[in-house]
């Protein structure tokens, strides 16, 4: 992680990502977004900070051992970029994918998030030739 672009606030948020993501819950979700957040997942409808904690907690029990890795992060302004490698159990088969969130960030918390991964990894067939 390169800290030149980061400011305190990105790094601290970047630290609590981390440490969400070692430890996931729908619970967790308030420790980094914002109730009133608006979430952008692909493939899905936008939902509120309020509704992802429900959605984190299906989200875990429709991917097991489901392990998502921070790898990287910049800071632009209010934004924050997290790249990220998942592996989870998808369709009865292990599989691992990258992906990148953008967050903008206010007071320390996710007022916007937008989860960008190639979500062909989610379909039974998967990405023939791409996935692990």
């Amino acid at each position: 992680m390169s800290d030149r672009s980061l400011t305190p606030e990105h790094s601290q948020f970047y630290e609590r990502f981390k440490s969400f993501w070692a430890a996931p819950s729908g619970q967790r979700v308030a420790e980094i977004i914002s109730s009133d957040a608006k979430i952008h997942f692909t493939g899905s409808p936008t939902i509120s900070g309020a509704e992802y904690i429900d959605y984190m907690d299906g989200m875990l029990a429709a991917f097991p051992g489901m392990i998502v890795t921070p790898l990287d992060c910049a800071g632009h302004g209010d934004m924050l970029y997290i790249a990220w490698e998942t592996s989870s159990v998808i369709h009865g088969k292990p599989r691992t994918f990258l992906g990148v969130d953008r967050f903008r960030i206010k007071d320390g918390m996710a007022v916007e998030e937008h989860i960008v991964f190639d979500s062909a990894v989610l379909s039974s067939e998967g990405r023939p030739g791409i996935d692990n």
